[in-house]
């Protein structure tokens, strides 16, 4: 009785700790690709802007977001397409999508504006902009 308590115990912990595994053995990876010349960029937190309620805030952030996409223009010579105004609101953190046609044309500008804009210690971050297909793919039971 008791070895057939200790093979059953054997058999569902190899069971528990075997298939899971397999399945993500053969989940396959989130497909990405960057999108040439589009760059998604974060400003610092700004104590200024977020010391204000209501009206007040959102005045104080569109004008904290009007001085910062000028900057972006004018230093990197790039379009501000959006401004993402409600978490900038939200956070003091002016949130911008900029595209740069030079970039879209050459990787090496590409890299370099990209370089550039992390080093600016002015802005918080620089990502491009990628695309994601999916998280995972799931497999089905066979």
């Amino acid at each position: 009785m008791k070895s057939t308590v200790i093979l059953f115990s054997v058999l569902f912990l190899i069971s528990v700790l075997c298939f899971p595994l397999q399945a993500a053995e053969k989940a396959k990876p989130a497909e990405s690709r960057v999108i040439q010349g589009e760059f998604l960029v974060l400003f610092p937190e700004r104590q200024a802007v977020l010391v204000f309620e209501g009206k007040e805030r959102a005045a104080a952030t569109a004008v904290m977001l009007d001085m910062q996409a000028e900057y972006l223009k004018v230093r990197y010579g790039v379009s501000v397409e959006n401004t993402f105004s409600a978490i900038s609101e939200t956070t003091g953190k002016g949130m911008f999508f900029v595209t740069c046609e030079k970039a879209k044309e050459s990787v090496e500008i590409q890299e370099k504006l990209l370089g550039d804009m992390r080093a600016d210690p002015f802005i918080e971050a620089v990502s491009p902009n990628e695309v994601r297909k999916m998280i995972s793919v799931p497999v089905k039971p066979q």
